[in-house]
């Protein structure tokens, strides 16, 4: 199936987007834009619709409305490895990774090859896949756990490495895939400050590499660490959008806080 592009000059153009469950509007009219080459903040309280967004703009869920237009391109129908192979590309709360296979071979299998589909559906060893690669993704798999620390951990099993070591491999397959666009899904649940600011780095790394970030996260001093602008979400829709110093004063975005928008001071202030 093919479709037609729409004029849009956001790398993420996000119109009206709608998901009842029941009575309940998880996501209601939101709208927002994911400029190219920038970080994007997506925050809000517990229960804002933020997750239940970022699964129907990755396919994992449908809308009942709305448009989602990906580099001018709709993408509400497709299912999410279609999706993928468009070049957006997300993560999840919790790491996910090939547990029976090398972190090598973790980051080696993250760009999506259509010649070699068959390996994003089986188990692989290590011999074929390394008889399938090619010598420059087998060093530029190399170079990028370097980058991350992790070449120690490139013959170790992926299910084997801690919490933080996986996110770390996650963040390492993004960079192998190089996706126009990656949406990080709380990328700092359960992470330590020193792994938080090699994370900040890495995500830095993407855009100086081509990347366009999203970044759902409720670690606000993060948020401000690492984005351009900021969009809120309140009770399943858009309630305010721009950096993130001056959401600080937004009513709606006070309110949506329970009167308070969280503050702390910034490193070496």
């Amino acid at each position: 199936m093919t479709t037609a592009t729409i004029e849009s000059p956001a790398a993420l153009d996000v119109r009206g987007l709608s998901k009842h469950f029941g009575g309940v509007r998880a996501v209601d009219d939101c709208s927002f834009i994911a400029p190219k080459g920038k970080v994007t903040g997506l925050i809000g309280p517990n229960g804002a619709g933020k997750s239940t967004a970022i699964d129907l703009i990755s396919g994992f869920k449908l809308p009942d409305a709305g448009t989602v237009l990906f580099g001018g391109t709709p993408l509400q129908g497709l299912p999410p490895h279609r999706i993928s192979r468009l070049g957006l590309i997300r993560t999840f709360q919790t790491p996910r990774e090939w547990r029976g296979l090398t972190v090598l071979e973790n980051v080696v299998l993250a760009r999506w090859d259509e010649e070699r589909e068959s390996f994003w559906r089986g188990v692989l060893g290590l011999r074929q896949a390394q008889h399938e690669a090619t010598r420059a993704e087998l060093a530029a798999a190399r170079e990028i756990l370097e980058e991350f620390g992790l070449s120690a951990l490139r013959n170790e099993r992926a299910g084997n490495l801690s919490g933080g070591q996986k996110r770390l491999v996650e963040f390492a397959r993004i960079r192998m895939a190089q996706p126009n666009l990656v949406i990080l899904d709380e990328p700092m649940g359960g992470v330590n400050p020193v792994l938080g600011e090699r994370m900040a780095v890495a995500i830095e790394g993407f855009i100086a590499t081509g990347t366009t970030v999203m970044v759902v996260e409720h670690n606000l001093p993060f948020i401000e660490r690492v984005t351009d602008h900021v969009v809120v979400m309140s009770q399943g829709s858009v309630i305010a959008n721009g950096p993130f110093g001056s959401l600080r004063s937004n009513p709606a975005v006070i309110d949506a806080y329970l009167g308070e928008m969280p503050t702390y001071e910034q490193p070496g202030a």
